[in-house]
């Protein structure tokens, strides 16, 4: 009986012991994931975290980046939405969002479609062709597009004096009307290859037995478009026009390049991005721009939703 007792008290120490054992190799092992991922962590804390924050609470001050920082709570915000500037720019923003995501996406899942449904060889080249332009600096794009339209010099009044039989000298650039549509082709021109690709990706991931099952029940070509492939490509559309509208209300490059960062004739180019720009590092009004910053957070939040009950798709 003692025997017995001895042995169950020796189990059940053996027991102990693992089981100690097993939770210390668990801390480790959780101490060894923690240790790995903390960079990540750390970095995204200095570089990310810390200066939302700061720009939040600099947005409520007026500062120049020298003197000290006075608190001036809601002027700031007050001053940018009373500014007409502020609604110039919002208007051109809006104005390129819509020209660009339009053209973008719908150019975009009109050749992935045909490329997907019609092409069975050079679908890799045509993939490489349409997203070289993405690998070209904005700033070189808007200089290749400054050089094309050019008044005295450029290949676009050159081709239409050659049509027309006379000198034309167009001042393209200087157009309030043409400015915005430039701008709206070349982003255009630059992101159709990789709105693109998402819809190749999205289309070919569509199992094929929902178009058969489709043409069995009578479904003619429009009919299946409308009833599979449309509502399946919806959430790849819906990130399509989103990644658009980020990009939109972070335009900068193009229209300040095309217009020497003027912002063209009557301010016709002039964004969102660049008023920051300007507010920041031309008046040196670094508590105006953190609350810009913070107001194009919001519009792009805005935007976004809205897209998302067009799209029906649940954000």
């Amino acid at each position: 009986m003692s025997g017995t007792t001895l042995l169950d008290q020796g189990r059940r120490a053996g027991s102990g012991s693992a089981g100690a054992s097993g939770l210390g190799a668990r801390i480790s092992a959780h101490r060894t994931f923690y240790l790995m991922v903390s960079p990540f962590f750390v970095l995204f804390a200095l570089f990310g975290l810390i200066p939302i924050v700061a720009a939040f609470w600099i947005g409520f001050t007026d500062w120049d980046g020298l003197n000290p920082a006075r608190f001036v709570g809601l002027d700031n915000y007050v001053a940018i939405v009373t500014d007409p500037a502020f609604g110039k720019a919002v208007f051109n923003t809006v104005y390129i969002w819509l020209g660009s995501t339009l053209l973008t996406v719908g150019a975009a899942f009109v050749l992935a479609y045909l490329i997907n449904e019609y092409v069975v060889f050079g679908r890799s080249f045509l993939r490489m062709v349409f997203l070289l332009p993405l690998l070209a600096a904005p700033a070189v794009i808007a200089i290749i597009m400054s050089v094309l339209f050019s008044t005295n010099a450029g290949l676009v009044n050159a081709f239409l004096s050659a049509v027309t039989g006379d000198r034309v000298t167009y001042e393209w650039l200087a157009s309030t009307g043409w400015i915005k549509p430039i701008i709206i082709v070349m982003i255009a021109w630059r992101f159709l290859g990789f709105h693109m690709l998402l819809f190749v990706a999205g289309l070919q991931s569509i199992p094929r037995e929902l178009y058969d099952a489709a043409r069995v029940d009578g479904a003619g070509g429009w009919q299946v478009f409308a009833r599979v492939t449309f509502p399946l490509m919806l959430p790849i559309i819906f990130f399509s026009a989103t990644s658009s509208t980020v990009g939109a209300f972070q335009l900068f490059d193009e229209p300040y390049v095309l217009t020497n960062g003027t912002g063209g004739t009557d301010q016709a180019a002039e964004v969102l991005g660049t008023m920051l720009y300007r507010t920041a590092f031309t008046d040196f009004r670094f508590g105006m721009a953190s609350a810009l910053s913070w107001v194009m957070f919001a519009l792009i939040a805005i935007f976004t939703i809205v897209n998302s009950r067009l799209l029906r798709v649940r954000v």
